[in-house]
């Protein structure tokens, strides 16, 4: 597989809806330029310290162990259904306080994405992994990210705080990402 047909696996892989890009559409909200560079960043390296450890060490042992994988994705589904209550709950919210740097690292981290990528799309990391492959995965994150926080900014805006529609329908969302996460970590 050569970068560009791994570069196209990895950005149809990323621009599908998930937690990490719900919680991007959250973050757009009154986003500033330093945070939007804290936001990209998170997002950036919580997925190659995900991609770079599966795909170089521990892909063999998730492929002998599924039912690693299984915790990774329960994992992800209870974070996920925790950030959907307390979006949920709040009755006024900034973007910093619920999709953060902070948050969209972990959710990402979380992600199953991240596994997929490092099991399945990236080329085989025997000898180590190329930096153009890493390149390409960066370049594909941060544009799939940018694509994700254009969409926010567009649907929510930038008041001082984000509507309630945005925040129950963003909700509703981290919800349905929580169940099919758990649906799939039971199969």
């Amino acid at each position: 597989m050569n970068d560009l047909s791994f570069a196209l696996g990895a950005f149809t892989l990323l621009i599908l809806p998930g937690p990490t890009n719900a919680l991007l559409v959250m973050a757009s909200h009154g986003l500033s330029r330093i945070g939007l560079l804290e936001v990209l960043a998170a997002v950036v390296f919580a997925y190659l310290a995900i991609i770079v450890p599966v795909s170089s060490v521990a892909g063999p042992f998730l492929h002998a162990h599924p039912l690693a994988l299984q915790v990774v994705k329960a994992t992800s589904a209870v974070w996920v259904l925790y950030l959907a209550f307390k979006l949920w709950g709040r009755s006024t919210v900034t973007s910093t306080e619920f999709a953060g740097p902070r948050h969209v690292f972990v959710t990402t981290l979380l992600n199953p994405k991240a596994i997929i990528i490092g099991l399945t799309i990236i080329p085989s990391a025997q000898d180590g992994l190329a930096l153009s492959t890493m390149m390409a995965f960066v370049a594909v994150a941060l544009s799939t990210s940018l694509i994700w926080l254009t969409a926010g900014r567009l649907v929510i805006g930038e008041s001082d705080h984000m509507p309630l529609i945005a925040r129950r329908c963003g909700s509703a969302a981290l919800m349905i990402f929580s169940i099919v996460l758990t649906a799939s970590a039971l199969r």
